[in-house]
């Protein structure tokens, strides 16, 4: 027997809200055979590879994750990366230049990376009101 009335509404609860850390903050990435822990900031980008993901760092080291880019984005604070093509989540710190009408993106390390052409418009929109254009 249900021990509630018929009639009774629950309420419906939001999502949890994403985290909006400041980038001295960290991520703790797994691989194998253990876990890391990362500070944010020295995060230059993120790859996606399959169910991977590939970490690209400010000293020129890589780690591969096993986590999806997807996945990997959900645990990352709001506005901290931008997301220019399905491939990439970039650490919007290290963005040095825009070319709109190339479709580019350079990075402080000197990595090109491309905007997706249908992500284009929404991208310069959310770089321009983050104040960096």
């Amino acid at each position: 027997m249900n021990a509630y009335p018929a009639n009774t509404s629950f309420p419906v609860l939001p999502p949890p809200a994403r985290p909006t850390l400041p980038l001295r903050e960290g991520l703790l990435l797994p691989f194998r055979p253990t876990r890391r822990w990362v500070v944010l900031s020295q995060i230059l980008r993120l790859e996606g590879e399959s169910n991977y993901t590939i970490c690209h760092f400010t000293d020129g080291t890589q780690l591969l994750v096993a986590l999806s880019l997807k996945r990997l984005a959900e645990r990352l604070p709001i506005g901290a990366f931008m997301r220019p093509h399905r491939k990439h989540l970039i650490n919007r710190q290290y963005i040095c230049d825009v070319q709109a009408r190339e479709y580019k993106i350079m990075l402080t390390n000197g990595d090109r990376i491309a905007i997706a052409r249908r992500r284009v418009v929404g991208f310069l929109q959310e770089y321009k009101n983050s104040g960096e254009l």
